[in-house]
């Protein structure tokens, strides 16, 4: 598909950087993304290849990932596959490209992205609903859309248990887990997940890196935790303008993560 050329320089007005986050042995990756994005300005940043990882080095040196860190963050207090700490590096490596070069505003995508062409009509309400002062934005994602009884009743419960350290999140992570109304497209973000389609500023990029240096959450564990510490101001997107191929094709899987 092309976008939308008036979507696609308001995006590259409103953000100093687009990136597509890979890695180079994706070539048909390559290809398709940037059929699904044409139209639009973007650069490719070369991630982390699982492949070229010394996993047995990387799991007894903690200046790379700390496994032990990693299962306390961890809900299920489970550690990181190589494909997770990969993706974890990668994104974390824009974030220091992104210090580094001075960007005040990137957006971020993966290279499964997909764009949900008959929502990007109300994009350019959605950015000019942003506050000044915002640092994440998801413009996809999944987990918590939408904010049901039973979800309230979940929330209600962890609520409950969280003083007796049945459950790793503290009053402050149950009080942020569910988005709340904003405006008309926004949302405050709650605990989401995936990586495809979201933004940052400089300042939050600062943020992540020392969060995840060494790596000690998967990707979008790291946006979903600092979230629901509550040490960003985050949004999500109503609608969803950017879903991932799997959404669509479930045997489509990640070459980065699994």
């Amino acid at each position: 598909m092309t976008m939308d050329p008036a979507i696609a320089r308001l995006l590259e007005s409103y953000f100093d950087k687009i990136f597509v986050v890979s890695i180079e042995r994706a070539k048909d990756r390559h290809i398709r993304v940037s059929k699904q994005l044409e139209g639009l300005t973007f650069e490719f940043f070369w991630g982390t290849d699982k492949q070229e990882l010394d996993w047995e080095k990387i799991k007894t040196d903690n200046g790379v990932y700390d496994d032990a860190k990693a299962k306390k963050n961890n809900r299920y207090s489970k550690g990181l596959n190589p494909g997770e700490v990969a993706c974890a590096l990668s994104h974390r490596r824009l974030y220091e490209h992104i210090v580094e070069k001075g960007y005040k505003r990137v957006l971020v995508f993966e290279d499964d992205v997909l764009p949900v062409s008959e929502n990007l009509s109300q994009l350019p309400a959605t950015l000019a609903e942003l506050p000044p002062d915002w640092g994440l934005v998801y413009l996809g994602y999944t987990k918590h859309e939408k904010v049901t009884p039973a979800l309230k009743r979940k929330q209600a419960f962890y609520r409950v248990i969280s003083p007796l350290r049945l459950i790793k999140w503290n009053s402050t992570m149950i009080k942020n887990l569910l988005p709340v109304l904003y405006s008309r497209h926004l949302k405050k973000a709650g605990y989401h997940d995936c990586t495809h389609a979201y933004a940052v500023t400089v300042q939050t990029a600062t943020a992540l890196i020392s969060k995840q240096t060494p790596v000690a959450f998967n990707a979008d564990g790291l946006l979903s935790n600092t979230v629901l510490k509550g040490e960003v101001k985050a949004f999500v997107t109503e609608p969803i303008f950017f879903i991932q191929e799997n959404q669509l094709d479930p045997g489509h899987l990640s070459i980065i993560k699994k």
